[in-house]
C-alpha cells in the first residue's frame, strides 16, 4: 500500500511543479503581489494593463522586450517541503526506500491529513513593449501558466502506510487531484490622459488587453464517493464511485510537449491609474484599479470522464486474474463527452502606491527615493489557481540610488499563509534584472519551507 501513497503524491507533484494563486511579475512577488498602481511596463501585463506606459525613474525607452528570461513559482502548504519529501521518501544511501518507523508514519498522518496543497508557476515566452509618443503604449507577451492542487484524506494515508487492516472501512471520497495547463497570447493597449483644469487629478491611464487562451491539458476530480474495506476474511470491497474530467491528456495519461491545443477561448483585462498632484511633500499618490482573466477557455480534445463505480469484490489480491479482470473494467469506463467551458481565474485588484522623491519636482529624472503600497485582492472565481477569498498585500521599495533596489512586502489572507517577501532590481542601462520570493525563507530555509517560492526577470529596453 506504500506504493499506492507514493503514485498519488508523485502524480501529484509532478503535475504540479512541471514549471509552480498565480503570478506574472517578480517584482510583485517580492513586494506583497502589490501590482495593480505600482508596476511598469513589462511587468505590469496580466496586473494593470494601464500601467504598461509607466517606466521607472529616468527610464525614458521607446522599446521594452524580453524572451524566456522571465519565470517564477509558487507553492502554497502547510506541511510540504523538500525536506518532509527527502525524510520520508527519499532513498537511503543504498539506494533503497527508507523504512518508516510507526512514530514516523504518524507524524505524516498528522501533517499531512486533510490538508490542500497548491503549486503554480507562470513563464513569459515572449513580451514586447513599444511607446509611441502620441498614440499610446503597445504591449504583446506570451505566458504559459500552470496550476494544481490535490487533497489527501487521514484515511488514504493511513491505508499508504499502513497497509489495509481487516475489518476497517477506509474513506477515500476527500481526495481530490486537479490541474490545468494554458498559454495565452496577450495584446494590451494603454494610453495616458493628462488633466489640465483640475486642482486634485494629474493624470488617468487607461489600459486593455485582449487574451486568446490555449489549453494544453485539464484535470479535474468531477465527483469521489469511493470506501475501501477488507474483511475478516481477507475479501476487499470498495463502494462508491469516481469520476474525472480532462481534455488534451493521453489515453494513457501521459502528458508530451508539445501537446498541440486541446482547447481555446479569449480572456480580458481592463485597468486605470490614476496620479494625484499637488500633494504635500515631495510624494506623489498613485491608486489603481483592475480586473484580469475575465473570460473563458472551452475545451474541445480527447475530452473524456473516467468513471469508476467501486461496488466490486476481490477474494484474492494476490490472484493476478482478479486483478487484471478489475483493471479491464477500470479502462473500459472512459466515456468521451463534448466539449466544456472553464472560467479563468478572474481577480479584481484595487490599490494605492505613494512614492516619495528627494525633491518637490517629482518629474526630475532619478529623484525617486522610493514607495510604498497597499492593494486588496479579490478573486471572482474558486477555478484552479484562484479563490474567493480576500487577499491583502503590503509592499515597500528603496532605490539605492539609480542602479539598485531592495523590496520587501507581506501578504495575508484567505487560506493561504502570511508569508514575507523579498527581493532586488538592478538597473543596469540596457538590461533591467529583478529576482524576489514571496516567502523569505526560500532563502534562508529553502528546504525546511512548505512555502516555497522563486522568480527571475531579465529584460532589455532600447532607447
Amino acid at each position: 500500500m506504500k506504493n499506492l501513497l507514493l503514485s498519488f503524491l508523485f502524480i501529484s507533484v509532478s503535475f504540479g511543479c512541471l514549471h509552480s494563486q498565480v503570478l506574472y511579475d517578480v517584482r510583485s512577488l517580492a513586494m506583497g503581489n502589490t501590482s495593480v498602481s505600482n508596476s511598469y511596463e513589462l511587468d505590469a501585463f496580466n496586473q494593470n494593463p494601464a500601467n504598461i506606459l509607466f517606466q521607472r525613474g529616468n527610464n525614458n525607452a521607446k522599446f521594452y522586450f524580453n524572451a524566456l528570461t522571465t519565470f517564477q513559482f509558487l507553492n502554497n502548504s502547510n506541511y510540504l517541503s523538500i525536506k518532509f519529501l527527502n525524510d520520508n521518501f527519499a532513498e537511503d544511501g543504498n539506494g533503497s526506500s527508507i523504512i518508516l518507523t510507526d512514530a514516523e508514519k504518524m507524524n505524516i498522518i498528522n501533517s499531512a491529513s486533510d490538508q490542500k496543497t497548491t503549486f503554480t508557476a507562470s513563464v513569459k515566452i515572449l513580451s514586447f513593449i513599444y511607446n509611441h509618443p502620441d498614440l499610446g503604449t503597445f504591449g504583446i507577451s506570451i505566458d504559459d501558466r500552470i496550476a494544481a492542487d490535490f487533497f489527501v484524506s487521514r484515511d488514504f494515508l493511513d491505508l499508504g502506510l499502513y497497509g489495509n487492516q481487516p475489518d476497517r472501512v477506509y474513506d477515500l471520497s476527500k481526495n481530490r487531484v486537479n490541474g490545468y495547463w494554458t498559454r495565452q497570447l496577450n495584446l494590451s493597449l494603454a494610453k495616458m490622459f493628462k488633466i489640465k483644469k483640475n486642482k486634485l487629478f494629474e493624470s488617468v491611464s487607461v489600459g486593455l488587453s485582449v487574451k486568446p487562451q490555449f489549453g494544453l491539458y485539464y484535470f479535474e476530480t468531477k465527483k469521489n464517493s469511493l470506501t475501501f474495506e477488507t474483511t475478516s476474511q481477507n475479501v476487499i470491497r470498495t463502494t462508491g464511485e469516481t469520476e474525472f474530467l480532462y481534455s488534451g491528456i493521453s489515453d494513457e495519461f501521459v502528458i508530451k510537449f508539445p501537446s498541440g491545443n486541446a482547447g481555446f477561448g479569449f480572456g480580458f483585462d481592463g485597468g486605470v491609474n490614476v496620479a494625484l498632484k499637488n500633494f504635500t511633500g515631495p510624494g506623489k499618490f498613485n491608486f489603481g484599479l483592475s480586473i484580469a482573466d475575465a473570460g473563458y477557455i472551452n475545451w474541445t480534445k480527447n475530452n473524456a470522464t473516467y468513471y469508476n463505480n467501486g461496488n466490486f469484490v476481490l477474494t484474492d489480491i494476490t490472484n493476478k486474474e482478479q486483478r487484471d479482470s478489475l483493471i479491464n473494467i477500470i479502462r473500459t469506463t472512459k466515456t468521451p463527452v463534448s466539449d466544456f467551458s472553464i472560467n479563468l481565474p478572474a481577480v479584481l485588484r484595487l490599490g494605492v502606491n505613494y512614492k516619495l522623491f528627494k525633491k518637490a519636482d517629482k518629474t526630475a529624472s532619478g529623484l525617486e527615493l522610493g514607495s510604498i503600497s497597499a492593494e486588496y485582492i479579490q478573486g471572482l472565481t474558486d477555478n484552479l489557481g484562484g479563490s474567493k477569498d480576500p487577499r491583502f498585500g503590503l509592499g515597500a521599495e528603496f532605490n539605492a540610488g539609480s542602479v539598485v533596489s531592495l523590496r520587501s512586502g507581506v501578504s495575508f489572507g484567505s487560506s493561504i499563509n502570511t508569508v514575507v517577501g523579498l527581493g532586488i532590481g538592478i538597473d543596469t542601462g540596457p538590461v533591467l534584472i529583478d529576482l524576489g520570493t514571496r516567502n523569505i525563507m526560500s532563502i534562508f530555509n529553502p528546504e525546511g519551507t512548505s512555502n516555497l517560492s522563486a522568480g527571475l526577470n531579465i529584460k532589455f529596453k532600447v532607447n
